[in-house]
């Protein structure tokens, strides 16, 4: 399903969406194709459903015009004693 289309079925509501079809571009993930799992309710449901996103699910805003992710890079630090 294209983003616009979520959009306008669930506008200004937060949504559990699995990535179908996405690229990377300028340090971003552009997200061209999900699947829509459920609306979420409220805030309170937010937060519980982003501590089991894993993999391809994301949570997203429909008040977004598109989706871009930027990547985030763990910067591994050793130290030794």
């Amino acid at each position: 399903m294209q983003w616009s289309e979520v959009r306008r079925i669930f506008p200004d509501k937060f949504v559990l969406l699995k990535d179908l079809k996405s690229h990377v571009e300028n340090g971003h993930v552009v997200v061209e194709e999900v699947a829509v799992i459920r609306p979420l309710a409220d805030g309170k449901e937010v937060t519980k459903e982003l501590r089991n996103c894993k993999g391809a699910k994301f949570i997203y805003h429909t008040s977004k015009a598109n989706i871009v992710v930027p990547i985030h890079t763990k910067l591994n630090i050793w130290s030794q004693a």
